[in-house]
């Protein structure tokens, strides 16, 4: 959900300014932000006859890089005309519309992703004050997505396994450590069948066997 009010963005401003305590560090988040959005505006065409891509109109070129602080021309030639090292030597190739296309949505995804990681390492610093052990932090579990492949490889054998491990943890940790607990305390409570348990399908793939 996307949130246009200002008193949202005024509660979050407070946040940040709370965990990164420097407002040059926020600023410069939102003008990573701000250019990340203004990529998805870039219009590369094709020249004809030709396997190069160009940029007609550099307008919002020049916002990104206003906001990045980098020079507009370097920016451009990395798109549609990139340094690459043949040999011993360093060469620019030509680049199709589909390819500059392809560069600039992985340049902003590459941009996004650690500015994210940046603003995590921050804020880890900033919550971990005394260097004790169990101190506050954040983490990001991204766990894979069921996905349906024509063609079921061993990339989806490490999905399914990745998610019976996750599943199992979850199972052993939110139903049988707490209700051990209760038992040990003389809580009186309702039995909880979490359902079936995972480990033999997880022993099936990490255990070693030897075949006779």
């Amino acid at each position: 959900m996307i949130c246009t009010s200002p008193t949202y963005l005024l509660t979050v401003l407070t946040y940040l300014l709370c965990l990164l305590t420097v407002l040059v560090y926020i600023i410069a988040i939102f003008k990573v932000i701000s250019s990340v959005l203004h990529f998805g505006n870039l219009q590369f065409k094709q020249e004809r006859n030709a396997d190069q891509a160009t940029l007609p109109n550099n307008t919002i070129a020049q916002k990104i890089c206003h906001l990045l602080g980098i020079p507009v021309v370097d920016f451009t030639k990395c798109l549609i005309r990139p340094k690459v090292k043949v040999g011993r030597e360093y060469v620019h190739k030509s680049q199709t519309k589909d390819q500059a296309e392809f560069s600039c949505a992985a340049l902003a995804k590459a941009l996004y992703e650690r500015m994210f990681k940046w603003m995590v390492h921050r804020i880890n610093r900033c919550l971990d004050r005394t260097k004790r052990d169990g101190a506050s932090f954040i983490g990001i579990l991204d766990i894979a997505g069921f996905e349906i492949f024509k063609l079921n490889s061993f990339e989806q054998l490490c999905i399914n396994y990745t998610n019976e491990k996750l599943q199992q943890l979850f199972n052993h940790t939110m139903f049988v450590l707490e209700q051990e607990e209760y038992r040990k305390e003389g809580i009186e409570w309702k039995f909880i069948d979490f359902g079936l348990d995972l480990q033999p399908c997880i022993d099936l793939i990490e255990k070693v066997r030897i075949c006779s």
